[in-house]
């Protein structure tokens, strides 16, 4: 029997967004860390006490429940993806809202979410701005990804594809990765599509491989073909 997978990131939907972003910031904050230990743990989380907060939870766990399933087998949660916006929520936000008080906390998320789906940045007063500044990072390159990915999919009706990927390139976008290929296996980069490959990686059980020869002894299990 295979072993969970430890989840160090997840889709955070827009549906999400809609919830937290009704609520009065200590409830936003409350509720999206309750959402990280949900997913990011696996210990038992307390019973609510408040109505409100086991309302808006009950309608987010069927979603979480769906989307846990998916990235503790290593797959993606395909199905969700097609039907709600979302972006990548990394472990790394979950520790900064553990930095911060729950009514901190809410206002960091509310940032996080108006800037991800509405594009709009958000005026905060320390230390929530720090860590938001922290957090835009990452989520710059989030958005970048999706941005050329959608030109990508317009490019096959209108224009020229961007050059794919090769190996340098793919190192270059997964520092964490060390080349360990030598002469002998040279052989395992024939017909490797670098650009699928370092899209797939994130989202699959060897994406905490740091041996590109790993990676390509299991590139059919990554790619999925």
């Amino acid at each position: 029997m295979e072993q969970p997978q430890a989840i160090i990131q997840f889709p955070f939907y827009d549906f999400y967004a809609e919830i937290l972003c009704t609520l009065k910031d200590e409830e936003a904050g409350r509720l999206t860390k309750r959402i990280c230990a949900y997913l990011f743990s696996t210990e038992p989380l307390p019973e609510l006490s408040d109505s409100k907060e086991r309302f808006y939870w009950g309608n987010l766990v069927d979603v979480l429940e769906e989307s846990k399933e998916n990235l503790v087998s290593g797959k993606t949660p395909t199905g969700l993806n097609r039907r709600m916006k979302h972006f990548t929520f990394q472990e790394n936000f979950y520790d900064a809202l553990n930095l911060m008080d729950d009514r901190q906390g809410g206002q960091y998320i509310k940032a996080i979410c108006g800037y991800m789906f509405e594009d709009k940045l958000s005026t905060l007063k320390p230390p929530v701005d720090s860590f938001f500044a922290l957090a835009k990072r990452k989520l710059d390159l989030s958005k970048m990804r999706k941005r050329n990915g959608s030109r990508g999919g317009t490019a096959k009706q209108k224009r020229t594809p961007e050059p794919p990927l090769d190996m340098d390139g793919f190192l270059r976008r997964q520092p964490q990765v060390r080349n360990d290929i030598y002469r002998s296996s040279m052989h395992l980069t024939e017909g490797v599509n670098w650009s699928l490959l370092n899209d797939r990686l994130p989202q699959s059980v060897y994406r905490n491989c740091q041996s590109l020869y790993q990676i390509l002894i299991h590139y059919r299990d990554i790619v999925g073909s």
